[in-house]
């Protein structure tokens, strides 16, 4: 189970960088235009505020997703680092448990959140507001998988007495 939830988290995590790139490369271009156009040309692009925001949502949320996989987030390891062994090793699952919980809920908010806005369109491109709220649901969902790998990689090493961390 353990190296099934760790090829899930994977395999999400490599959707993640390949959209990412395209998005990060696109959401400069797309900005870069808009100032240009505004500023030097003094032509603006409308629709660019809306493709800049688009793409800014999607890069962010999948960069949360990455390094999340990546164990690369913001933590307050103080308490970790304050114990060892079992007690840390404990402390480890339950914040995987409460990692479970956090992204499970996103993915169940999110997804009705993306359903209430989806008959809402942006002004200038025409395109339905599902596009901006997707990242939501979907990156939970790849930040739950991480979160489920996680868990068992510190489930297996505090059932065996080891120290809970590594590669999940």
């Amino acid at each position: 189970m353990v190296s099934s939830l760790r090829r899930l988290s994977g395999g999400a995590d490599r959707v993640a960088r390949i959209l990412l790139v395209p998005i990060g490369i696109g959401f400069i271009l797309v900005v870069f235009l808009g100032v240009l156009t505004r500023y030097v040309l003094h032509a603006p692009i409308v629709s660019s505020i809306e493709l800049a925001r688009i793409s800014f949502v999607w890069a962010a949320f999948l960069g949360a997703s990455i390094c999340f996989k990546g164990e690369k987030h913001t933590q307050f390891s103080f308490l970790l680092d304050a114990l060892s062994g079992r007690a840390r090793g404990a402390l480890k699952v339950v914040i995987a448990l409460l990692s479970v919980g956090f992204f499970a809920f996103l993915v169940v908010k999110g997804a009705q959140m993306t359903q209430l806005v989806q008959a809402t369109y942006f002004p200038a491109l025409g395109w339905s507001q599902l596009w901006l709220y997707l990242p939501l649901p979907l990156c939970a969902a790849f930040m739950l998988c991480h979160a489920l790998a996680f868990l068992a990689r510190d489930l297996r090493a505090l059932a065996r007495g080891g120290e809970p961390g590594g590669t999940a």
